[in-house]
């Protein structure tokens, strides 16, 4: 599975559409973590992510596969960007307490993606994913 770019064209504008994600889950995540040394914050997008897991790991890598979205990232002192795609990364082997995936793991070639996530996390390691919630309650329209 080749990376579609869907969000280079509108990565300037992309961190303005997008909700932001409460401190506390971040605080959560932290507190579940085999320790808070290292967070990888897997297709990062413009960052935000990677922002509320600085504020809570000592360090956090932040990948995408797109350079533009890379590029209007968030920076932040604990954060290093790289341009990378989610199944293949330059992250050394059994070194991230905690991967996070916010909103793009229905993009990923997901057996690679595992693999990677089994290559890069130490024993105890947490891999979380979060996902927005739009789903409508229609019983209220019966």
């Amino acid at each position: 599975m080749s990376f579609k770019d869907h969000f280079s064209k509108q990565a300037g504008d992309y961190a303005k559409f997008r909700p932001r994600y409460p401190q506390k889950l971040f605080e959560y995540l932290g507190s579940i973590a085999p320790s808070r040394g290292l967070a990888w914050d897997c297709a990062t997008g413009n960052g935000q992510a990677a922002v509320g897991l600085a504020a809570v790991f000592n360090r956090v890598i932040a990948t995408d596969a797109s350079a533009k979205q890379i590029a209007s990232a968030e920076r932040r002192e604990r954060i290093e960007y790289h341009v990378a795609p989610a199944e293949r990364t330059d992250i050394e082997a059994a070194a991230v307490d905690l991967i996070m995936v916010a909103q793009a793991l229905h993009w990923f070639d997901l057996d690679e993606f595992y693999a990677e996530v089994n290559r890069v996390l130490k024993p105890s390691g947490i891999l979380a994913a979060s996902a927005y919630n739009f789903i409508a309650d229609r019983t209220r329209d019966r």
